[in-house]
């Protein structure tokens, strides 16, 4: 009998064992290393005419403008894996008004909650400080009035308000802040010289000291537009790498192709996107002895190209600030981990089984004793 109880206890000591080892494998314990692939980053493309879904989706995006079952793209969208965020022209910058009635906003949500599209992202505006309107409350409205329809959605809006290479001319604090769900930050560098990655230091600065939470930011990948110069594909990288572990939910992409100013837009060419694409967008600890995972390739000092059309207020003096850490930079010095509730399974399943050895063990040299 006490022969039987050793064994036992042995037994599902070891099963126990192998159900740890088989949630470590899984990727439910401490040791998980989140990969781009797995870990919930917003990956977004802004598009006008293409709708090359599926060549989207391989290049890494997982979501998209002009989206929603209001418009013919969502059948499209959904089949190549692409999350579609729905377009209200919900406000004129121009003159700072609400352009479209309380109940067409409340038409086109319901339209998508019965179109099995509940919980959408839905893009309000487009830089609503631009001319200097006070947009807040407005926005702060049209959120009340989408939450109102659909309490799972959300409302997101491009907020420019860091976009002018003379730092000085930026608006106090942030004006947009709590107006929508989610605001994206579009900061494009690269003009008629060096780009001016300072701006994007001193932006991530402005939002940490207000507190943001939800917050996205958008990368330049246009050009040549205006004032702005095509950036090369090192430069893409260096945009990215400098937001890089900042506390972002994730990123877009302007643009895919060319916009109606004309902009012509992916002028780096897919294989710099993928490259970003493949990273997580905040730093996520690997297990121990395991190497960084790649990430975008080194990006030299770029050779700078002069544009047709310079902004006036350019100033060169912004790009002499040393850039942000890089993901493998960050990879490799930041602090393991924190413990956290999800860490506690794998471990109770090992200390149940240890128990049980024991207690298997302990009946055992009770028996002998009796036996003698």
């Amino acid at each position: 009998m006490r022969k039987r109880v050793v064994r036992l206890g042995a037994r599902l000591f070891g099963a126990l064992m192998i159900a740890d080892l088989l949630l470590l494998v899984s990727g439910t314990g401490p040791w998980q290393v989140q990969s781009a692939a797995a870990a919930y980053w917003v990956r977004g493309i802004y598009r006008f005419t293409s709708t090359a879904w599926s060549t989207m989706a391989s290049d890494r995006f997982n979501w998209v403008t002009d989206g929603g079952t209001n418009t013919n793209n969502y059948g499209g969208q959904r089949a190549a894996g692409l999350t579609g965020m729905v377009w209200l022209g919900a406000y004129n910058n121009s003159t700072c008004q609400q352009t479209m009635s309380d109940s067409q906003i409340t038409g086109i949500v319901r339209t998508n909650v019965s179109g099995g599209n509940g919980g959408a992202v839905y893009q309000v505006g487009d830089e609503p400080t631009t001319n200097g309107c006070n947009a807040a409350p407005t926005y702060a409205h049209i959120t009340a009035v989408i939450h109102a329809a659909d309490s799972r959605a959300r409302t997101w809006v491009a907020d420019d308000q860091f976009n002018d290479p003379s730092i000085g001319n930026w608006p106090a604090g942030l004006p947009m802040k709590g107006s929508v769900d989610i605001l994206a930050f579009d900061i494009y560098p690269c003009q008629a010289g060096p780009c001016e990655f300072s701006m994007i230091d001193q932006a991530v600065r402005r939002i940490h000291s207000v507190g943001l939470r939800n917050w996205e930011f958008i990368l330049q990948d246009f050009g040549p537009c205006q004032s702005w110069r095509a950036p090369a594909a090192s430069e893409l990288t260096q945009q990215f790498n400098h937001w890089y572990n900042q506390g972002a939910l994730g990123y877009w992409v302007y643009a895919y192709d060319t916009d109606p100013t004309p902009c012509p837009g992916n002028v780096t060419g897919a294989g710099e996107l993928r490259q970003i694409n493949s990273m997580n967008v905040n730093y996520v600890a690997p297990p121990p002895n395991t190497p960084p995972p790649a990430a975008p390739r080194p990006s030299p000092k770029p050779t700078p190209t002069p544009s047709a059309s310079p902004s006036p207020s350019h100033s060169a003096s912004n790009s002499a600030e040393a850039p942000s850490q890089s993901p493998v930079a960050a990879i490799q010095t930041a602090k393991p981990a924190s413990f956290t509730s999800s860490d506690v399974l794998p471990i109770a399943v090992g200390a149940i089984g240890l128990l049980l050895a024991l207690v298997g063990g302990g009946i055992f040299v009770a028996r002998s004793r009796r036996a003698r």
